[in-house]
């Protein structure tokens, strides 16, 4: 058993490790790990940003990659249309989205919002927050449509 620092926190670790238990980098024990996934960028670009970016599993350092582009795409994603695990920009899919149009498990839209727990100005979802909301619990003040209207409180 070698103890070695962590190669992010400095943390003592054994080498043998598949994660740190201070920071949780892949692969603590090695200065440089083999990047891991899958990694594509349109030649195309739009002010500095691909037009599209794929971006999945991680880099050298054990980091999550995130896709940034016009379209992106991947477990994390940024941009214009963002489609991924945790999606943020204009309009977002993913399981964690933020966004103008947001959709998603966890859902945050500055307009539109939708999905199982939606935030936004209009908002449809299984609890939906917002000024006009729709779905199973809603909180607003106008009510579209509501599965608890006629439930006794």
């Amino acid at each position: 058993m070698q103890i070695v620092p962590c190669r992010q926190c400095q943390a003592l670790v054994d080498a043998e490790w598949p994660r740190c238990p201070a920071c949780g980098a892949i692969q603590p024990g090695l200065a440089e790990i083999e990047p891991k996934g899958y990694e594509w960028e349109s030649k195309g670009q739009w002010m500095g940003l691909p037009l599209v970016h794929i971006a999945f599993g991680y880099d050298s350092k054990g980091q999550a990659r995130t896709a940034r582009g016009i379209v992106a795409i991947g477990q994390r994603a940024i941009g214009g249309v963002a489609i991924g695990i945790i999606a943020g920009g204009f309009v977002s899919i993913g399981i964690v989205s933020a966004g103008i149009f947001s959709l998603g498990v966890v859902s945050v839209g500055a307009i539109i919002a939708g999905g199982v727990n939606a935030f936004g100005a209009l908002s449809i979802g299984v609890v939906a927050v917002g000024y006009k909301v729709g779905g199973v619990a809603t909180f607003g003040s106008k009510v579209m449509f509501s599965a608890m209207k006629g439930a006794v409180q």
